[in-house]
């Protein structure tokens, strides 16, 4: 018997910072940033109070603290028509605590560094001060009626800085319901969208507040002929700062910078908020905050940490291709709990995957789960299921970086409004994104890393729910995954059956959970299934051999998708990886990329008018949306996004050479399954 420390979650003890954390309450302390930043190598949240003292500046502490977001107009701290919005229009009333603690601070422009947990009101907290004091410095932008004698885009008053395209639109919508009865206009600066059309749009309406990723921001500022610029810039937001200052990132940030109006000569004030602080923070804040910036930590008395609050199991599987059937007899099992136990939440849940290729090739799988066979086909040529689906009335999307930036705002919508939901996903939305009554977080293979761990399954048991982190991984991947959540409560899960089951038996039975995943993935296109062969196959990381990383590829190929043999994969680029001329894999030179049907206007099944019975918009018999055959949510490649405009390179949505380190400015795709990797 396995003797794994995932079985015993209640003797792991706890990290030393999960420890200090929970006796910390609010910190709220001024600092001065004129000290040199040594070295550091202890906790970053410690290092700021320890190397920095502090200035003569008023305290948070010494002030009548706010609660309340009306008390900002009956104090004359915020223009009526701000606070009017966001209690009646918003129906918001009690700040958070967030809020609370930097309000003051933050309207009268001092800078400040925030560190608060995601899901806690971090977005109104740099969005009231930051729009007030656009009122304060203009009073004709208070009146909705307001127009100026010329609109264009070279009146910018306020940059929010955001690490994705979801987060940053998430952003501006927020701050167009603030900013509704008052004359402040608020565009947006993506990748993924068309670049002349949004300059277009900014020069038509005006712009008083940016909010946009860096690689757009980067280009739009850098490019004279734009008509972009930000002569009277009185505030930038880093949001989510510990991900746009990691080391790796801060470059791209200085540049954009460097475009902006020296601050000594237009003072401009600087609020950074993020739900943790890693100690890249503490070498770059002197460059980026005045001095006197203020430090905020907020930790509630009874505040556990993320990986303390979610249960967590873990699924050891023979094989990668036990892996589809584990996550369907989940789901089956939780929507089933839901039927018919009164007290269960509705089963949402979002499942992650480490690239684009496998995020497409589950989402199409399970689009065409079905109890019956049928001879309709969608768009692109692929038969579609005929009968009930195994999983309704639960309805699926997928999103990763090669989406458009349409597609991927109408699939976080649609699953952000839905209310028993699959979100097939790649990292765009571990962070930063809010969707509510997410019950599940599946975590299909390794993680990156440890933090990208943590960040997934803070999807879920926000806002005081109850939620649940499963992460699925193969014999190989248990030692990597072990040293790398060390100390992190998981516990190992040895009930569902298909984890330990051989699948090429049990999907002979085609009403079997094996059997549904394999009649449903001869429905999915030769191409897809390549891009995941090649993807896993050369991927980096586990303990397995390449013999043993080629059985394993092999075994999904014949056990899960019934090929009788599996995909070639290019000789030169076997060769350049370390795969040449092993006798278990097939070399050709066949583009499988012939093999996929034309795509339709808006994706795969959505055919040149949009989805067949569920696309994006879910329901049945509708036929707008960006459908995807039954479920949606294909992209305008058919979801793959082979050559869709996302990332060149790298193992996610994060990196790779001639790709857009936010995944906001991507190069050109390439019409072979390797450019699946990112």
């Amino acid at each position: 018997m396995r003797l794994s420390p995932w079985r015993c979650a209640a003797a792991l003890p706890r990290a030393a910072s999960f420890a200090r954390a929970g006796r910390n309450p609010t910190l709220s302390s001024p600092l001065r940033s004129s000290v040199a930043v040594p070295r550091i190598s202890s906790a970053p949240a410690a290092s700021l109070h320890r190397y920095f003292s502090s200035t003569p500046h008023r305290n948070e502490a010494q002030e009548a603290k706010i609660t309340k977001f009306a008390e900002l107009a009956q104090q004359g701290l915020v223009n009526e028509a701000i606070v009017d919005s966001i209690t009646q229009k918003m129906g918001l009333e009690t700040m958070t605590e967030i809020q609370s603690a930097t309000v003051r601070s933050a309207l009268q422009g001092v800078d400040v560094i925030a560190q608060a947990k995601t899901g806690t009101g971090k977005t109104l907290a740099f969005l009231i001060p930051m729009l007030e004091r656009m009122v304060q410095n203009d009073p004709n932008l208070a009146r909705s009626t307001y127009r100026p004698p010329r609109t264009s885009a070279d009146d910018i008053r306020g940059i929010v800085i955001s690490p994705t395209r979801e987060l940053a639109e998430q952003i501006a919508e927020e701050a167009r319901k603030i900013v509704r009865g008052t004359g402040i206009i608020v565009q947006t600066a993506v990748g993924g969208t068309m670049k002349g059309q949004m300059l277009r749009q900014m020069q038509r309406q005006g712009c008083h507040l940016l909010v946009g990723t860096p690689g757009r921001l980067e280009d739009i500022f850098g490019d004279e002929y734009s008509g972009v610029a930000a002569p009277r810039l009185k505030a930038l937001v880093l949001d989510e700062a510990d991900r746009l200052l990691d080391q790796g990132f801060w470059p791209d940030i200085q540049r954009l910078i460097q475009l902006l109006p020296p601050r000594d000569q237009v003072d401009r004030q600087t609020l950074m908020f993020s739900a943790t602080i890693p100690k890249e923070v503490v070498g770059i804040v002197r460059q980026t905050l005045k001095q006197g910036f203020q430090f905020v930590r907020i930790i509630g008395e009874n505040d556990t940490p993320t990986t303390e609050r979610v249960k967590q199991s873990l699924v050891i599987v023979k094989g990668v291709e036990n892996q589809l059937p584990v996550l369907l007899e989940l789901a089956q099992k939780s929507i089933n709990e839901a039927k018919t136990n009164p007290d269960a939440r509705p089963f949402k849940a979002i499942v992650y995957f480490r690239s684009t290729a496998e995020v497409t090739l589950a989402a199409n799988i399970f689009r065409n789960l079905s109890t019956a066979s049928s001879e309709k086909r969608d768009a692109f040529g692929m038969t579609m299921g005929g009968g009930p689906h195994p999983l309704d009335p639960c309805k699926m999307y997928w999103i990763h970086s090669r989406l458009t930036q349409a597609q991927r705002t109408s699939a976080a919508e649609f699953f952000r409004r839905a209310k028993s939901a699959i979100l097939f996903s790649s990292d765009v939305t571990a962070r930063g994104m809010d969707f509510p009554n997410v019950t599940h977080v599946v975590q299909v293979g390794s993680p990156q890393d440890r933090e990208s761990y943590i960040h997934r399954i803070g999807r879920t048991a926000r806002a005081g729910k109850e939620g649940e982190g499963w992460i699925i991984v193969t014999e190989d991947q248990v030692d990597d995954v072990d040293r790398m959540l060390r100390k992190i409560p998981i516990q190992e899960d040895t009930a569902l059956v298909n984890a330990q089951n051989d699948i090429g038996e049990a999907s002979e039975d085609p009403k079997s959970v094996a059997g549904l995943i394999r009649n449903a993935a001869k429905r999915v296109s030769m191409a897809d299934k390549a891009a995941v062969y090649q993807t896993i196959l050369f991927a980096q990381g586990g303990r397995a051999s390449k013999r043993q990383k080629i059985a394993s590829v092999n075994a999904l190929s014949s056990k899960q998708w019934g090929l009788l043999e599996p995909p070639a994969v290019k000789a030169g680029l076997a060769a350049k990886l370390g795969f040449g001329g092993q006798p278990e894999l097939r070399f050709d030179e066949d583009d499988y990329e012939s093999e996929r049907p034309r795509q339709g206007r808006f994706g795969q099944g959505g055919g040149d008018r949009g989805g067949d019975r569920r696309g994006f918009g879910g329901d049945r018999g509708d036929r707008g949306g960006f459908g995807g055959g039954r479920f949606g949510g294909g992209g305008r490649d058919g979801g793959r996004g082979f050559s869709d405009r996302g990332n060149r390179g790298g193992f996610g949505d994060r990196g790779g050479s001639g790709g857009g380190r936010f995944g906001d400015r991507g190069g050109r795709g390439r019409r072979n399954p390797m450019s699946a990797f990112d």
